[in-house]
């Protein structure tokens, strides 16, 4: 019984926080080292919240096994004589098909996103559960604060989240003042505004646009052009729904509402002497970090690995090379899989003095950090931003 009661208080709690995680706070993001890292915090404790919330019933039915199985069959389900305990049925319940529409069930991403709007309301149905089980005040009454404390921060964060972040939270207004579609896959956005905006280069802003057959999806993309100024611009590869759309309908006038910056992928934090690994769209914090280098003074050592499947999708690769040629402290590598294959870490000279940026697909990735691994590359020196969160 206690420990059944040790997993539902941990789960709930995990829960809780899930939603104060995923709410974006700004000063919160610092703490975690990027909004990336803050959202698969925001998944891992979701996961776990799930498997311990579960454990809590399981451990209460097997009191009839083997004696009454259809009595232990029952206990799951909103069918008891107490009210407090078919509110914890319904939030199981709500919890697994939210869970599974997440993990299993894999919905496109606008559907998903409505459907993870419930799970405040499946929490608020714990809550209840929990607050009208037994009287916590006179048992514990710290651990009720403490609970009641956990219960108010979450919903507030979801409400704010889910209901009144787009009214509450500023966000810069743009006009789309260029489509570049650079390939059939790849187009450049230029973004004019009537001020001139402040972000980190390699920041990324949450993008919505309001423009006929778009629909009002929040995506996130990398401003690749050097803060301190009126325009800007974002690369967008169609690889969704969304942005093959976006690829085939966006056109100039259009509006663009922004929300952020986020992300603290930022060479400036490192050593002199860097490599930078890029990756399909990877490449759009490091074009911004090439356009701001132009702009001044640096004594930075860089050397960027560009990889692509094939030459063609190498889109910024000339400008790349005429920044090569300007600052004496950059060298472009073009990596083509279907000329030389893959990446091998081993192939990047004394990487293990250097700090190690990377950003690009999730299976480039992961293949670059176990051969880093494998090759005792201190891991501190070792930076990603993961698009994989969102």
């Amino acid at each position: 019984m206690y420990s059944s009661q040790l997993f539902a208080l941990t789960g709930f709690a995990f829960f809780a926080i899930t939603f104060i995680l995923s709410a974006r706070i700004k000063w919160l993001e610092s703490y975690f080292g990027g909004l990336d890292k803050m959202y698969h915090t925001h998944h891992r404790m979701a996961k776990v919240a799930f498997v311990l919330l579960l454990i809590h019933p399981i451990l209460l039915s097997i009191r009839w096994i083997p004696q009454d199985i259809g009595k232990a069959f029952w206990y799951y389900f909103p069918v008891h004589r107490r009210l407090a305990v078919d509110f914890g049925s319904w939030a199981l319940w709500g919890l697994i098909i939210l869970m599974l529409l997440t993990l299993v069930i894999k919905l496109p991403y606008d559907k998903w996103k409505l459907t993870h709007k419930f799970m405040g309301g499946v929490f608020i149905l714990g809550v209840i559960h929990l607050f009208t089980l037994e009287d916590l005040a006179a048992a514990s009454p710290l651990l009720f604060l403490y609970l009641v404390i956990l219960s108010v921060a979450a919903i507030v964060a979801w409400v704010y989240k889910s209901f009144l972040l787009e009214f509450v939270l500023p966000k810069p207004r743009f006009k789309v003042a260029n489509v570049d579609r650079l390939s059939d896959q790849v187009m450049e956005i230029e973004l004019q505004a009537e001020e001139s905006i402040t972000f980190t280069p390699g920041q990324f802003y949450f993008f919505s646009f309001i423009a006929p057959d778009i629909t009002r999806e929040t995506h996130p993309f990398t401003v690749c052009s050097a803060p301190g100024r009126k325009r800007i611009k974002i690369m967008v590869k169609a690889l969704g729904d969304y942005t093959q759309n976006l690829h085939k309908n966006l056109d100039i006038d259009a509006i663009a509402l922004l929300e952020g910056p986020y992300g603290r992928f930022d060479y400036r934090q490192e050593s002199k002497s860097q490599v930078w690994i890029a990756g399909g769209v990877g490449i759009a914090p490091f074009l911004s970090w090439v356009r701001n280098l132009k702009e001044q003074e640096s004594d930075i050592e860089a050397d960027l690995y560009y990889c692509v499947n094939s030459k063609k999708e190498a889109v910024y690769l000339n400008e790349f090379k005429e920044f090569e040629e300007q600052f004496t402290g950059f060298n472009i590598h073009l990596v083509c899989a279907d000329r030389e294959g893959f990446l091998d870490a081993r192939d990047i000279p004394d990487v293990k003095q250097k700090a190690v940026y990377i950003c690009g697909p999730r299976q480039m990735r992961q293949k670059l950090l176990k051969e880093f691994k494998i090759m005792d590359v201190p891991k501190e020196n070792i930076h990603y931003e993961d698009f994989d969160f969102f």
